[in-house]
C-alpha cells in the first residue's frame, strides 16, 4: 500500500513510457514506405541497366532484334514478370521506310536512317506499392 502511494503522485518517467509506446508506431509508418519505395526504385534501375546493355549490344554491330532482346533479358538475371521488345525501324526522313532500300528522295539516294527501340516492363509488387515500371530508349545506328 505505501509502494502505490509513493507512485500514484509522481509523473516522472511518463514521457519516456509514452515515447516507448508510440515511437514503434511511428518508426513502422515512416520506415516501411521509405523502403518500399527504395526496393521500387531498385527495381527501376535494374531495368534501365538491362536496357542499356541492349544498348551496347547494339553498338557492339548485333543487329538482329532477338539476340539484342536476349541479351537484355540476360541482364536481368531472371527477374519475374518482366516484358522485353525490341524493334527495328528505318526511316528516309521523317517518312518510314524499307531497310534494305536507298531513300529516293534524296540526291545521291543514301541509306535510311536505322533505328532500334527497346523497352522493358516489370510490374512491381512492394509492401505499400503496386507500380508498373517501364525502361526503354533507343539507339540510331546511321
Amino acid at each position: 500500500m505505501k509502494l502505490s502511494r509513493r507512485f500514484s503522485g509522481s509523473e516522472s518517467g511518463v514521457a519516456a513510457v509514452e515515447m516507448a509506446l508510440v515511437a514503434p508506431i511511428i518508426l513502422l509508418l515512416g520506415f516501411i514506405p521509405m523502403w518500399d519505395v527504395g526496393a521500387a526504385v531498385a527495381a527501376r534501375m535494374d531495368l534501365d541497366r538491362a536496357v542499356r546493355a541492349g544498348v551496347q549490344a547494339v553498338m557492339a554491330n548485333i543487329n538482329d532484334v532477338d539476340d539484342v532482346k536476349d541479351v537484355v533479358v540476360a541482364s536481368l538475371n531472371g527477374a519475374p514478370g518482366v516484358s522485353v521488345a525490341v524493334n527495328k525501324r528505318c526511316e528516309c526522313g521523317s517518312t518510314s521506310a524499307a531497310c534494305t532500300s536507298l531513300c529516293s528522295a534524296q540526291e545521291p539516294p543514301e541509306p535510311p536512317s536505322v533505328f532500334v527501340d527497346i523497352s522493358a516492363a516489370q510490374p512491381y509488387s512492394g509492401r505499400l506499392l503496386q507500380l508498373d515500371l517501364k525502361s526503354e530508349t533507343y539507339v540510331q545506328l546511321r
